[in-house]
């Protein structure tokens, strides 16, 4: 059984760092409305980006529609969950105190940490922390997928409508 949570990413190039030689990609993180999801995620590395389909799901627009999809699972040596033409990657989340990261299938941590104090319950009941105790950890198949589909041909600017309070 898997958790889907929708979320609006838009390219945020002025949240764009590196650390060490790692570059991160940054994006505003919202709900489908427009508001903020209160999360500790902003960037993305090229392994997060490449999960989350955003180079090739936004194709030069600036924002996009995906379900994020969270298939927990029993142990770390269960089948590979199979998503015909997505990318699913396997992760495992450790919890520590009020924290939980995410860490690469060979041990290594991400810098993808969730926190309960911190983040709205939508994103923490999704990915599950609140269902460990500290110390506990859980494997997780993810997944993403785009919601809403690109047009077949892009739409000139001078055919967007835009409200006059807004121009």
């Amino acid at each position: 059984m898997s958790r889907t949570l929708r979320i609006l990413f838009r390219r945020d190039p002025a949240k764009d760092r590196h650390r060490g030689n790692i570059f991160f990609e940054g994006y505003q993180v919202l709900w489908p409305d427009g508001r903020p999801v209160a999360v500790g995620l902003d960037g993305f590395c090229k392994h997060g980006q490449r999960l989350l389909g955003l180079g090739r799901h936004l194709a030069g627009c600036k924002e996009r529609l995906i379900d994020l999809l969270c298939f927990p699972l029993r142990g770390r040596d269960d089948d590979l969950t199979r998503i015909k033409g997505h990318r699913v990657r396997r992760f495992m989340l450790m919890r520590e105190g009020s924290r939980g990261r995410l860490h690469f299938l060979d041990g290594t941590p991400t810098d993808t940490v969730f926190d309960l104090g911190r983040d709205e319950s939508r994103v923490l009941e999704w990915i599950g922390l609140p269902l460990l105790r500290d110390g506990d950890q859980q494997w997780v198949d993810l997944a993403a997928r785009v919601v809403d589909q690109m047009p077949a041909t892009p739409i000139a600017p001078e055919m967007v409508w835009t409200p006059a309070w807004e121009t």
